[in-house]
């Protein structure tokens, strides 16, 4: 029987319900949305280990190198991380900050940090990422296409940034950034630049920052994968200018990444761009005759193409979010207050400020 009691409850819960649902914009999750997201959380913990990983890898691996560094030049083995730092700064200091020194060491670190992150990805967290590791020749040819339109991107994001740095040097604010000019200009020396900035390093940074991260995220919403991905990679550099112009190239390639399904082609262009930007020296230690004018004007051409593409393809840059049970907002958020994501980005913000307060 209803009673005027029961009537009045039952509105209250109908308005209750209402409230709950409709006033603040949630629902109880569905049994699909529920394993979504659990799948998800899973996902980010191990892609936030994954990331932390390879971070304290680079570190260890550091410290290998130079401990081998004190091996080699002594023939004596230490453990004492104080005598071996201070014997390479001062007897060895030439040989440390030497170009094919610093560079031999970027690329046994990478290279080693990486083979025993994809190790632990596959038999630990059982992880692949095979899917954007595949050319073809649809990708080849956007990577060719993309690769000016990047570099006029980077080129205007540089601009604005040399502004900025300006600016807070007037203000008295020293602000770091990397340096990779060629020091004690030689062949091997050169050969060792070209084979880790312009060869290694873009193929680990894409393999790391678009395909692991889009790998991973991108069957969730493509809108955080592409904003993780280029925060990491921006973040990853470890001083403010690199970082704002990396992160908001980041935004492109990993739009790239996805729209192509593959790395293949942001490999390409982020090569092509380290090619330009360490152009100058390299043709200073090789002695090229007019290689300031020869550059001159390939940057003109390049950055005309790059306009032209920009203007003509923008609508490629646009991503098409898959198929998911969760919406935009729900994976973006889920994403970003995953405990190993923040973790993994609040080291990277600590070695931006750390760097910035040693620099002042």
């Amino acid at each position: 029987m209803i009673t005027p009691d029961n009537n009045f409850n039952n509105f209250n819960n109908f308005n209750q319900y209402n409230q709950y649902n409709i006033g603040y914009g949630k629902r109880p999750l569905t049994p699909e949305e529920q394993a979504e997201k659990k799948n998800l959380f899973i996902d980010c913990v191990k892609l936030g280990c994954m990331l932390l990983l390879y971070n304290i890898l680079n570190t260890v691996f550091a410290y290998a190198f130079y401990y081998c560094t004190y091996y080699v030049k002594t023939k004596s083995f230490s453990l004492d991380y104080n005598v071996i730092f201070s014997y390479l700064g001062k007897e060895q200091a030439k040989l440390v900050s030497s170009t094919a020194y610093r560079m031999s060491a970027n690329i046994s670190i990478t290279i080693f940090s990486l083979i025993t992150m994809l190790l632990v990805a596959k038999f630990i967290f059982r992880v692949h990422i095979s899917n954007f590791l595949k050319p073809n020749k649809a990708s080849v040819k956007q990577g060719a296409i993309w690769a000016p339109a990047c570099f006029v991107i980077n080129m205007i994001l540089s601009l604005m940034v040399s502004y900025f740095t300006a600016f807070m040097s007037a203000q008295g604010v020293s602000v770091p950034s990397s340096d990779f000019s060629l020091s004690s200009p030689s062949a091997i020396s050169v050969i060792m630049q070209v084979s880790y900035v312009i060869i290694l390093a873009p193929i680990i940074e894409e393999f790391i920052y678009r395909g692991l991260i889009l790998g991973i995220l991108s069957r969730y919403g493509t809108t955080a994968a592409v904003l993780l991905s280029a925060l990491s990679f921006g973040l990853m550099h470890g001083n403010i200018p690199q970082a704002a112009s990396a992160f908001a190239t980041g935004i492109v390639y990993a739009t790239i990444a996805i729209n192509c399904g593959s790395i293949v082609p942001t490999i390409m262009i982020h090569a092509f761009n380290n090619l330009i930007a360490n152009f100058s020296d390299i043709s200073s230690a090789l002695n090229i005759p007019h290689a300031d004018l020869i550059f001159c004007l390939f940057e003109i051409a390049v950055a005309l193409i790059g306009f032209f593409v920009l203007f003509s393809r923008y609508d490629f840059l646009k991503t098409k979010e898959p198929d998911s049970h969760l919406s935009k907002k729900q994976v973006t958020k889920s994403v970003f207050t995953n405990p190993a994501i923040i973790i993994y980005l609040l080291t990277l913000v600590y070695s931006i400020v750390k760097g910035l307060i040693d620099a002042n």
